[in-house]
C-alpha cells in the first residue's frame, strides 16, 4: 500500500510542478520523483524475500528489514541534502535516480525470470514485462527531442509511458507466491 501512496503523491507532485512551474514545485517534484524511484528500490527486496513476513526460524529478517529501512533512508536524505544545501545538480539527479532505478529492475526482472522458470506460468514474467515498458517510456526521459508542434515533448511522453505500467503493475506482483 505504501509503495501505492509514495506513487501517489509522487504523481501529484508532478502535476502540480507541470500546472505551476516555480522553484518550489520543482524541487517538490524532483524529491518526490526520488522518494518514489528509491521506495520501488526499498520495497523491491522487502517482497522479493519476504522480509515483511518473517518466520519463527529466522527472526535475523526483522534485523535486515530495520537495516534495509534505516539505509534507503539515510541515502534519500543524503540525496535531497546534496541538491538542497550543495548544488541543485540536473544531472547527478538524473543520474541517481536512473542508478536506482536500474537496481531495482534488475532485482523485478531476475525475480520474475526465476519464477517463471520454477513453475512456468507466464503471468511471473509480468513483472520483466512492466520493466521493459518502464524503460521503454523512460528512453523518452533520456533521449530527448525537440517538441511536435511547441506541444508533445518527450518528457509528456515519459509521464504517458509511465501510466500503462503503473496500473499493470497493481495486478502483477500477487500476495501469494503459489
Amino acid at each position: 500500500m505504501m509503495f501505492g501512496y509514495v506513487g501517489l503523491v509522487s504523481w501529484a507532485a508532478s502535476m502540480v510542478f507541470h500546472t505551476r512551474d516555480y522553484p518550489i514545485t520543482e524541487k517538490v517534484d524532483y524529491f518526490a520523483a526520488g522518494a518514489n524511484v528509491l521506495y520501488g528500490l526499498y520495497y523491491a527486496p522487502i517482497r522479493l524475500f519476504r522480509l515483511d513476513n518473517p518466520r519463527g526460524d529466522k527472526p535475523y529478517k526483522n534485523s535486515l528489514l530495520r537495516l534495509w529501512t534505516l539505509t534507503c533512508i539515510l541515502l534519500y536524505t543524503a540525496h535531497v541534502s546534496f541538491l538542497s544545501f550543495v548544488r541543485w545538480d540536473y544531472t547527478y539527479n538524473m543520474a541517481a535516480n536512473i542508478a536506482v532505478g536500474i537496481a531495482s529492475n534488475i532485482l523485478w526482472v531476475g525475480y520474475s525470470y526465476a519464477r517463471w522458470r520454477k513453475s512456468g506460468k507466464t503471468w511471473h514474467l509480468w513483472p520483466a514485462m512492466i520493466v521493459l515498458c518502464v524503460v521503454l517510456a523512460m528512453s523518452m526521459e533520456v533521449l530527448d527531442f525537440v517538441p511536435w508542434r511547441l506541444m508533445i515533448d518527450a518528457h509528456s511522453l515519459w509521464h504517458l509511458g509511465t501510466a500503462g505500467p503503473t496500473v499493470w503493475w497493481c495486478w502483477s506482483v500477487p500476495e501469494s507466491d503459489t
